[in-house]
């Protein structure tokens, strides 16, 4: 299969469902979500989900994520996006009752088969919720819309010479600010920091800048989550990612693709051990040894 990309660049028009389900670039390449996974995980965590596996599983629709992902497309792409690739489910409906929801159950199985997203009626209420709310407010609005969404950037990094590829919710004509586009069941700033950590949020922004960084070359940017929150009153926060941390994160970037450059010479994707590291050391968590050392400081726990 030819790939869709043979050169780095910035390139639109290429499907969604392409830059994830099969490899875009002339050789193996790695988004964030795969550096996050190996960092997360493992390299054969990686391997096993990507096109470079034949026996790769098939993409299950995950539906806690389809109301996110509408959002995502209505926000960017309009309801064109949305009315071919989403179904959305009467008000009532109840796969229970198959005799009395029959003609829907069929639907949306024969929805599922041809790859749309299913949203109950009431994720579909909240998503136009959701959606209105970001239209009320002008600055993110401002930022979703000067610029092309869903441009797909594919570069080689220079130190490994590894594909890397990254596709901005919107790419600014400018190029000063990079949005992207989160939902959040809680936006408060104690909640939403440790959320954007747990998620790697700032791995992300570190590979979206450095992939625009070698396309267009080096300049101060910054980088911000919209974010809207799932029930009422759908605030929307705009939030930029400290760039001391976003540095922090790059390393564990460097990290992950260091480990996926060595797969891809070895041709081993190995897991939690290592080939230098067959055996791990299993430890307490620092938690659970404070609490131990406490009790013997008060007599409760002693060697002796």
């Amino acid at each position: 299969m030819t790939p869709l990309i043979t050169k780095p660049g910035a390139f639109e028009g290429i499907p969604a469902e392409a830059y994830h389900g099969a490899e875009i670039c002339p050789a193996p390449s790695i988004s964030s979500s795969g550096l996050k996974l190996i960092n997360a995980r493992s390299p054969a965590h990686f391997w096993w989900q990507s096109p470079m596996n034949p026996d790769r599983p098939v993409q299950k629709q995950r539906p806690h994520l389809n109301l996110g992902s509408a959002l995502h497309d209505v926000l960017l792409l309009g309801n064109g996006r949305f009315e071919k690739h989403y179904y959305v489910l009467p008000e009532g409906f109840d796969q229970r009752a198959t005799r009395q929801w029959a003609d829907y159950i069929e639907a949306r199985d024969y929805a599922i088969r041809k790859g749309r997203m299913v949203l109950t009626k009431a994720q579909f209420d909240t998503m136009q919720a959701m959606a209105e709310a970001v239209s009320k407010h002008e600055l993110a609005g401002a930022l979703l819309t000067a610029g092309t969404p869903e441009m797909t950037l594919a570069a080689v990094d220079p130190e490994t010479g590894c594909w890397l590829r990254a596709r901005p919710d919107n790419l600014p004509f400018n190029m000063e600010i990079i949005p992207d586009i989160k939902t959040a069941a809680d936006a408060s700033i104690d909640v939403y920091e440790r959320a954007a950590t747990r998620f790697g949020y700032f791995m992300s922004a570190a590979h979206y800048l450095d992939v625009i960084d070698l396309i267009y070359g080096e300049a101060k940017r910054s980088f911000v989550l919209i974010t809207i929150e799932k029930e009422p009153p759908y605030l929307v926060t705009i939030d930029q990612l400290d760039s001391v941390d976003i540095d922090m994160a790059r390393l564990r970037n460097r990290a992950a693709l260091n480990k996926f450059a060595d797969c891809l010479k070895t041709g081993i994707w190995h897991g939690y051990n290592t080939p230098e590291r067959p055996i791990r050391t299993l430890q307490m968590t620092n938690f659970e040894r404070a609490m131990i050392n406490q009790a013997i400081d008060r007599g409760e726990l002693s060697y002796a």
